[in-house]
């Protein structure tokens, strides 16, 4: 059962990091030479803006995805989470990255990635990888606005035994993704929120 939406009318994405670590601090630096866009964009949401985030250019540049998968291994060894997963397509290169530095670091944990849609050949699966029974997920996001892509995610995990209670975006761009998923009883955390970048408020 789910509370109602006006009991988490205060949430906010929590902090991955102190933002005076090095690695944030680099990751920060790369996302606004990289990935930092202004202009006139529709997002995934279906939302208009004035700046876009186009995070694969930063989760596909070496370094970039390097930092992002050490910081959210960090996090997920905090909380004892040891699957990650997200929606294709911004998911995909995260979940892979930190599959691979998640082994390196000793801490191996399992990745996969949702379909928006069920294959039409082969097993014809949506979720493809590695997700355990009974698994405690993060589930990852690259840029949450509304938290949608998160919540298709969960929805393409119909019929598993794997549980959310908490999602992980790299940018939160503050406009109603954490209170979207406290509705859904999912804590939201962010690398990084819109208002990191105060050239564009």
């Amino acid at each position: 059962m789910t509370a109602p939406a006006s009991q988490h009318d205060d949430a906010k994405a929590e902090d991955v990091l102190d933002r005076g670590d090095a690695r944030w601090l680099r990751l920060q630096e790369i996302i606004r030479a990289y990935s930092l866009k202004r202009g006139e964009f529709v997002l995934a949401s279906g939302r208009t803006s004035t700046y876009l985030f186009q995070l694969r250019q930063t989760t596909m540049l070496p370094e970039g995805a390097a930092l992002i998968a050490d910081i959210i291994v960090d996090y997920m060894k905090r909380h004892a989470i040891a699957c990650i997963g997200g929606l294709e397509l911004g998911a995909v290169p995260i979940v892979s990255a930190v599959a691979a530095v998640s082994h390196l670091k000793g801490y191996p944990v399992d990745a996969f990635f949702v379909r928006k849609a069920q294959k039409e050949h082969g097993a014809r699966e949506r979720v493809d990888g590695f997700l355990r029974a009974d698994a405690e997920v993060l589930m990852i996001d690259d840029v949450a606005t509304t938290g949608g892509s998160i919540l298709k995610a969960i929805e393409g995990m119909e019929g598993q035994t794997a549980h959310v209670r908490r999602a992980l975006a790299v940018v939160d761009r503050e406009e109603g993704a954490a209170q979207n998923l406290a509705v859904q009883g999912i804590k939201l955390a962010a690398v990084f929120k819109r208002s990191d970048f105060p050239e564009i408020l």
